[in-house]
């Protein structure tokens, strides 16, 4: 990369074209202005002149206010003041009226040689507009080569690094409707001390101008005729800068995006991003994803911090669940708050208990039996799930005699089931709620009145969660209705796939870790293992897709219809290898069918991807592709031959 430092200073006839000022006193119109800033004149007119300050250095102006406030002074006064004054070194005067003191103004600025320019506009207008002027022309800049800028969704985004990769990313973000700048020399300006302008040092004034993408070995781009005008843009401000490089395996390429890494340019930092770059990675799409993080970012979400601080949350979680007795990974058990906090149950007693007993098993159980006094195979693991009580276990218990429904409560008690259920119950009897509070017992009360309801709510509930489950490494997402699980060897590109196939509108359920369960009807449903919604793409770091593209690019579960497992295609097996394998694999159980496809540069994963999903679902339909083909052939073969 060459850089070269540039400064020119403009001159104050530039000033005066620039802004339309009239000349008073047209002499040294060829001075130098070295400043940015504008001066209105102040406690100068009243004679103190601040020593150490250069504010006598900048582009004054006078205004109504002030001329008026000099017309008002004694002539002498204001003699000797506006010769002390014109002695400084300020390049140029501006004034915003004309009268007789303005007149003796430019008699005395005379003397020492000091333009005299009169703005027809406010001065607080003039103000505004010289300091704009002055900061435009007078900033700081440099020239660079080996980057490219473009505007790719309205963030200022440079390229450099690996020049394949970052002319080919190049015309396909052209392709996908974004901006270019300029790719060589391109000039970088510090706008003010608050941004840096990138901007193409090429003359358009003229409008037959054309940008130019500039290849290598002379192939060159002629971006305005192929992409349209409407493709490029004369300047941008730079928010990102991206580096491309060649994938190293031997290489850490960050995966959270914590590290905030940055590069300097004329005093600012500009964020930083590095990508690895290898065959069959889409590269404007993660640039585009980059680009929108950036600006996910500027609105003060940060998804790599918060996937940071929610797992560290989930890992302590589990670690006090362990202590408490309860496997978190098979799912043998389930803290009573659980349910009470998914239904919304009201806690009569027992609040205390809430992380501490444990649900074992799916079924919820009206102690019928019991209360009869019948507890012969109560023990078994089948009735140790949720007790429900309703009127009619009242009005039963009522019904019997005082001694029996005391022994019977009494022994029913006794039983180690994790909490009891009302259910439809307006007045609980003192008698029940005694013994309950007596035994620290669990007691909630829910707001479905028919006990059908209950049981078939809550065992539903508890089926789901005691599911048999698995977890798999790969990214799971919804194409066409489908649940499709995208497998393969760590950096094949599954989160990239994944990526792309959200961008041409389908969805993401889980990347990186799946768990699956077996639903009570047979079938595998998938979600995420820890934090729904987010992904790790190597080199960017951890984003939130929900957060990027919006809620219509997520859901939170599906059920699993497909695998397909991307096998990195090596190139002396091109000709022979098959694109496209089906056999099936076995999880939790179930026969799912599986496909695997080979993937290299010039290969797109995410379009093969869609493919293999469309031929599923025309298989289902009654539609085989091959089977039509190979009897085509065969048919075509016959007439040939007879």
């Amino acid at each position: 990369m060459e850089r070269i430092k540039k400064r020119k200073f403009p001159k104050v006839k530039d000033l005066a074209d620039a802004l339309g000022l009239v000349p008073l006193l047209d002499v040294n119109m060829e001075s130098e202005i070295t400043t940015q800033s504008v001066y209105r004149v102040g406690y100068e007119l009243n004679g103190f002149f601040s020593e150490g300050e250069d504010l006598l250095i900048n582009v004054n102006v006078l205004g109504r206010k002030e001329i008026s406030y000099l017309g008002q002074m004694d002539i002498e006064k204001r003699s000797e003041i506006l010769n002390r004054y014109m002695s400084h070194p300020f390049p140029a005067l501006v004034v915003t009226m004309e009268n007789e003191t303005v007149d003796e103004i430019v008699s005395i600025a005379k003397i020492y040689g000091k333009p005299v320019l009169k703005s027809n506009n406010k001065t607080i207008e003039f103000i505004r507009n010289a300091k704009f002027y002055l900061q435009k022309v007078l900033a700081e800049e440099i020239l660079i080569d080996e980057y490219i800028l473009l505007d790719v969704y309205g963030v200022g985004l440079l390229l450099t690094g690996y020049e394949d990769a970052r002319l080919g990313a190049t015309v396909e973000l052209l392709e996908r409707g974004h901006k270019f700048i300029t790719d060589t020399r391109l000039k970088i300006r510090n706008i003010a001390d608050r941004f840096i302008l990138g901007s193409n040092t090429a003359d358009k004034e003229n409008g037959d101008s054309h940008f130019y993408l500039f290849g290598k070995d002379g192939n060159d781009i002629d971006v305005t005729t192929h992409f349209g005008i409407k493709s490029t843009r004369k300047e941008k401000k730079i928010n990102l800068l991206i580096e491309l490089e060649k994938w190293d395996e031997k290489k850490f390429y960050d995966r959270l995006g914590l590290d905030e890494l940055h590069e300097e340019f004329l005093g600012f930092k500009i964020p930083k991003v590095t990508l690895p770059v290898r065959k069959g990675r889409n590269l404007a799409i993660i640039i585009e994803t980059a680009a929108i993080n950036y600006r996910l970012k500027k609105t003060g979400v940060n998804s790599a911090e918060y996937f940071w601080k929610e797992s560290k949350k989930l890992i302590e979680e589990n670690r006090e669940n362990k202590k408490r007795g309860l496997v978190v990974n098979d799912k043998t058990s389930m803290p009573v708050r659980y349910v009470k906090s998914r239904f919304s149950l009201n806690v009569l007693n027992g609040e205390e208990y809430l992380d501490t007993r444990y649900i074992t098993t799916t079924g919820v159980y009206r102690p019928s039996l019991a209360l009869t006094g019948y507890f012969d195979m109560y023990g078994e693991e089948g009735y140790k799930g949720l007790q429900l009580f309703t009127d009619t276990e009242f009005k039963y218990l009522e019904s019997i005699s005082v001694e029996n429904r005391e022994k019977n409560l009494e022994r029913y008690l006794k039983e180690d089931f994790p909490a009891i259920i009302i259910s439809g119950v307006k007045d609980i009897p003192s008698y029940f709620l005694d013994k309950i509070i007596e035994k620290n017992i669990i007691l909630l009360e829910t707001k479905l009145d028919r006990p059908s309801h209950v049981v078939a709510t809550f065992s539903a509930y508890l089926e789901n969660y005691f599911a048999p489950s698995a977890s798999v490494h790969g990214v799971f997402v919804e194409l066409y209705g489908f649940g499709v699980l995208l497998t393969g060897k760590s950096g094949i590109g599954k989160s990239e796939t994944a990526l792309e196939l959200i961008h041409r509108g389908h969805r993401l359920i889980a990347d990186d870790s799946v768990r699956f369960e077996k639903g009570v009807i047979g079938d595998i449903t998938g979600r995420a293992s820890k934090l729904p919604y987010f992904m790790e793409i190597r080199g960017l770091g951890i984003i939130d897709v929900k957060a990027l593209y919006g809620v219509g690019a997520v859901r939170i579960s599906k059920r699993l219809d497909i695998i397909i497992e991307l096998q990195e295609l090596k190139s002396e097996d091109y000709l022979t290898a098959m694109d496209y394998q089906e056999s099936t694999e076995m999880l939790l159980g179930n026969e799912i069918p599986k496909i695997k496809l080979y993937i290299s540069s010039g290969r797109n994963a995410a379009a093969m991807v869609e493919i293999a999903v469309m031929n599923l679902m025309a298989k289902r339909m009654g539609y085989n592709s091959e089977e039509v083909y190979l009897k085509e052939l065969k048919n075509k073969n016959y007439r040939e031959n007879n």
